[in-house]
């Protein structure tokens, strides 16, 4: 989720409204942190891809998170609300482009609503927590924090797991999930979800519509951490499976009910500078999808990410990333031989970018993506994508 990058170091000073006319501080004094983003990216395809052409995606974030200790409630309890707004000026960029993997991260249907509801409640020291409501899956599982900095939705989400539909941005459904801390550097999640988001009717609605044909999502993630990101002891390792059991039409017209695959995430401080937090840092993504059902059989991602690489910019992030997802032999096979389709083996984006902080409020992203092979079609050219993000904290 976007807002992640904000919701460790919010202060008044670092918003642009600042306290909120003292509504922000009269909030927390009863437990509750609001915060709002504003994300907007400004896109341009300068060659190759559908056409050439451009649009403007927008993205509004309002969180308010009660802690109930703090609120005179009970101890150790979290609930949580999220509201999104999406729009777009000229449609979605994937249209103008051509690609599989969506190079904004926050392309969505255009609506205001609901994203997220859930209460999390924590035991034995905050060891074991417990955690039930509308959850994005990509919150917490197949999350890394370096990736995190770069555009290209398959460095948050990779494309693997994403092309099921499980729940992630923008619709999200019902959840139970489990986190146990073994010891400090070591979790383990386990979640279930309902196997159908929102209503494929109404994709833009917030619905929690129960069906017998939707099944679960379920998913496990194990992991070793330890340290913050830019810290030179800095690292993460994480290993995890996922099964879908929603009744669903393969890419030939076959209908299953049981999907499956697994992923490997890493990332690790690779050089730490003396000071504010300065350094690069580096991170890996496999994944791997049941051959037989779906498109993207394998995928590979991996970046590098730099706190301060300019002198006198401390806080500038530069980033260099590679998202590579390869189409199963089964789908090439169905394309060719029966649909006649010219098709690629894989589709490759590369992703240049540069997070500029400009005020302790505003942030301005340039970015470049150069997307090989776009939709794995053979008849569309290569594509040059160039735009910037602007971040505003209010």
């Amino acid at each position: 989720m976007l807002l992640l990058l904000f919701s460790t170091s919010l202060t008044a000073e670092s918003a642009l409204l600042q306290d909120w006319a003292g509504l922000r501080p009269s909030l927390e004094e009863h437990g509750v942190t609001a915060e709002a983003v504003l994300t907007t990216d400004f896109l341009h395809n300068t060659r190759g891809g559908n056409e050439r052409d451009g649009t403007i995606l927008g993205n509004f974030d309002l969180t308010f998170e009660v802690d109930s200790t703090k609120a005179g409630w009970w101890k150790n309890g979290t609930f949580f609300v999220y509201f999104i707004g999406n729009f777009n000026s000229n449609g979605p960029m994937t249209e103008i482009t051509g690609d599989l993997q969506t190079a904004s991260n926050i392309e969505a249907d255009q609506a205001f609503k609901l994203y997220e509801i859930w209460y999390e409640h924590r035991f034995f020291n905050e060891r074991l927590s417990l955690l039930a409501g509308l959850h994005d899956f990509n919150s917490e599982f197949d999350v890394l924090e370096y990736a995190g900095l770069f555009i290209n939705s398959s460095f948050g989400i990779s494309p693997d797991i994403s092309q099921t539909g499980p729940s992630i941005f923008p619709t999200t459904s019902l959840a139970f999930r489990v986190k146990a801390q073994p010891t400090d550097t070591s979790y383990l999640m386990a979640a279930i979800y309902d196997g159908v988001p929102g209503d494929p009717g109404d994709p833009p609605k917030t619905a929690v519509i129960l069906d017998e044909k939707d099944g679960i999502f379920a998913a496990l993630e194990l992991g070793l951490t330890n340290g913050e990101p830019s810290q030179a002891d800095y690292y993460k390792l994480a290993g995890g499976g996922w099964i879908h059991t929603a009744e669903v039409e393969n890419f030939n017209g076959q209908v299953h009910d049981v999907n499956r695959g697994v992923y490997l995430i890493a990332e690790k401080t690779l050089y730490s500078e003396t000071a504010d937090g300065q350094g690069l840092g580096g991170f890996i993504q496999i994944g791997f999808a049941d051959d037989d059902l779906n498109q993207i059989a394998d995928y590979w991602g991996a970046g590098l990410h730099y706190t301060g690489l300019l002198p006198g910019r401390n806080e500038d992030i530069t980033g260099l990333a590679v998202a590579h997802a390869n189409s199963g032999d089964e789908f090439l096979t169905y394309s060719e031989n029966v649909l006649g389709n010219n098709v690629k083996h894989s589709e490759t984006a590369i992703e240049l970018t540069y997070r500029c902080a400009i005020t302790p409020w505003l942030t301005a992203q340039p970015d470049v993506q150069y997307i090989i092979n776009p939709n794995m079609d053979a008849d569309v050219d290569n594509a040059l994508q160039v735009g910037a993000r602007l971040e505003l904290v209010f």
